[in-house]
């Protein structure tokens, strides 16, 4: 309960709160009374809230209930000097979700400076200064080449510090913090520089200046590794071996995401491995579910999830695993870095329209970019996954013209179908359920559709065949019947859609 504590201190409502970091007054209402666990929300959420109470993220998501302490000693959450990039450059963009913390030499950490060159494979990009002990990008020296700067980051330093900042895997992501502390690294950029920035999104990586490295060298895609950290989240770590010392680079520097992720190597190929949050395992159902919709409905490619037994010796747990869908000459381009890279060259255009002008800018056709979000948007509602982030679709680029060749697969659908929620508390209101997306609810999303049939209800799943995939979740034959009632709710909806009947979407 400490964002109501944190809040009251500084003497805010929630809806202020709401109007500071952007996240609806529902949100912050379902935190502050724990019907939603805040340490599981995105780094991003938990970095615009610390950021408006003038507080740590710490403080946020500490096990130290702030509510049972004495006042005298809340002077330990006095406000902290953070600021924006964004308003470092534009002091009249105030959007939360931008927020990134100052990048500069902290007094408390080692001051040697290292130079580093920003490589897109062997391409020299720009020349860079880091601050080893805390990873932090403090400064562009040079820019070699501006076309092969990562999309949205030409212009001012702030937008290729900020670019670092996020590369990094997010402090909410499994137990990495504190493997990370474990292995003697301050934060999650400083891992990531010494796994050189790379990732297997994409071909980016920093070269230490005056080290005869290549890219054939270095490259995830290339290389065969066995990646310790990932595996901790599920293993536990074993600190013992020197691994500041190791040759190897590993992919769980970059990978992002809240639940915990390991990426692995079988036969030259490249798998990613999803475990769950707090053992929901609901969460890798619906992945599954997901999958059997969009393989039925034939539309659109798709991350293919299959079930996997994830065993590295500490007792078996189950996860989903999808081979990549990337490579040496396919990146791909989140939505979020399209969305960011236009927001200030298109002021008062809506996120959707930025998304849809930056993929056709790139070289997709309109109609094909649209038909995709309506696909998306509706295979999302029958689901009620309400995590579509602009980190969770985008688009795949020729990483060697840079031209944007298609749209990326369908992936992550596991924070569908009421995964967090007490089924038990009461009925819910189906078309107006919050979102994380281009609208606010689910509603205004289905207002964005222009082509409802897009979606064969006639291939969906079966109630007989949700029914099937869920019971071997940790849902009781009570809620998995209440799931499959909304489910069948959703559908109706939809077949109400088609048929051009939105009186269910008015006043909403």
């Amino acid at each position: 309960m400490n964002l109501k504590t944190l809040r009251e201190l500084k003497g805010i409502s929630r809806k202020e709160l709401a109007e500071l970091t952007g996240v609806s007054f529902r949100s912050i209402q379902d935190y502050e009374q724990g019907h939603k666990d805040l340490s599981s929300a995105k780094a991003d959420t938990i970095l615009k809230m610390a950021k408006a109470l003038d507080c740590s993220m710490e403080d946020l998501i500490s096990d130290l209930d702030l509510s049972s302490v004495k006042p005298s000693e809340l002077e330990s959450h006095a406000p902290k000097n953070v600021r924006s990039d964004d308003e470092a450059l534009d002091k009249e963009d105030t959007r939360a979700h931008d927020y990134l913390p100052e990048i500069t030499v902290s007094d408390t950490v080692s001051k040697d400076l290292h130079h580093y060159i920003l490589m897109h494979k062997d391409d020299k990009v720009a020349e860079l200064i880091f601050e080893p002990a805390s990873g932090a990008l403090v400064s562009v020296m040079e820019v070699y080449t501006e076309t092969l700067l990562p999309i949205g980051t030409k212009g001012p330093d702030e937008l290729l510090k900020g670019w670092w900042h996020r590369r990094a895997v997010p402090v909410t992501q499994g137990n990495i913090l504190c493997i990370l502390e474990r292995i003697g690294f301050m934060t999650p950029q400083a891992y990531l520089l010494r796994n050189l920035g790379l990732s297997l999104t994409d071909d980016y990586w920093v070269k230490p200046s005056g080290e005869a490295l290549s890219w054939r060298d270095v490259s995830l895609f290339a290389n065969e590794f066995d990646d310790v950290i990932g595996a901790g989240h599920f293993a536990g770590f074993n600190g013992d071996f020197d691994f500041r010392n190791l040759e190897i680079r590993f992919p769980s520097g970059s990978t992002r995401g809240n639940v915990p992720k390991s990426w692995i190597c079988m036969e030259d190929r490249r798998y990613l491995v999803k475990g769950v949050e707090k053992g929901n395992t609901q969460q890798i159902f619906n992945e599954v579910v997901g999958a059997f919709i969009h393989r039925r409905q034939n539309k659109f490619e798709f991350v293919d999830y299959q079930f996997y037994t994830i065993d590295y010796g500490h007792g078996k747990q189950l996860g989903v695993s999808a081979e990549a869908f990337t490579n040496e000459d396919l990146e791909f381009v989140s939505a979020q870095e399209l969305i960011r890279a236009n927001r200030r060259i298109h002021r008062g255009a809506s996120d959707y329209e930025l998304f849809v002008d930056a993929c056709v800018a790139g070289g997709l056709d309109r109609g094909e970019v649209q038909a995709f979000l309506d696909y998306q948007i509706m295979s999302d509602f029958v689901i009620t996954n309400t995590d579509r982030n602009y980190e969770n679709f985008g688009v795949l680029r020729d990483a060697n013209t840079l031209e944007f060749v298609k749209m990326a697969p369908i992936f992550d659908s596991g924070n569908s179908m009421f995964y967090d929620l007490n089924m038990s508390h009461g009925t819910l209101e189906l078309n107006n359920i919050p979102v994380n997306s281009f609208a606010e609810n689910e509603a205004g999303l289905i207002k964005l559709v222009k082509d409802p049939s897009i979606l064969d209800l006639d291939k969906l799943l079966t109630n007989e065949e949700l029914s099937q995939v869920l019971a071997s979740s940790n849902r009781t034959p009570e809620e998995i019947r209440i799931l499959v009632k909304i489910y069948e709710r959703k559908k109706d909806m939809l077949f109400k859609l088609k048929r051009g009947d939105v009186n269910w979407l008015k006043g909403v």
